[in-house]
């Protein structure tokens, strides 16, 4: 759960590093790519923390996974609507 905190917090700060220095915007290639691999760590995260029991229950950690595999895949449908 911590990782999850951490990872959206990273997020977060990225997004106000983007904002801040306006001459170097990124790409919205760039954009949909660095939310992958957030998601994808996300992911990894929470199996990791079902395998070493700090999940509540077993249904909960494949309730945050199946969610973020939805959640990767509507950003992977977007990456190509943007191509």
């Amino acid at each position: 759960m911590k990782k999850i905190k951490l990872t959206i917090g990273a997020l977060l700060i990225t997004g106000v590093g983007f904002t801040t220095n306006p001459t170097s915007q990124p790409t919205k290639q760039e954009l949909i790519k660095e939310i992958t691999i957030n998601i994808e760590d996300l992911i990894e995260f929470v199996k990791e923390d079902q395998y070493n029991g700090r999940m509540m229950t077993k249904e909960l950690s494949e309730t945050y996974v199946q969610n973020l595999i939805d959640v990767l895949s509507k950003v992977e449908d977007l990456n190509t609507v943007t191509k």
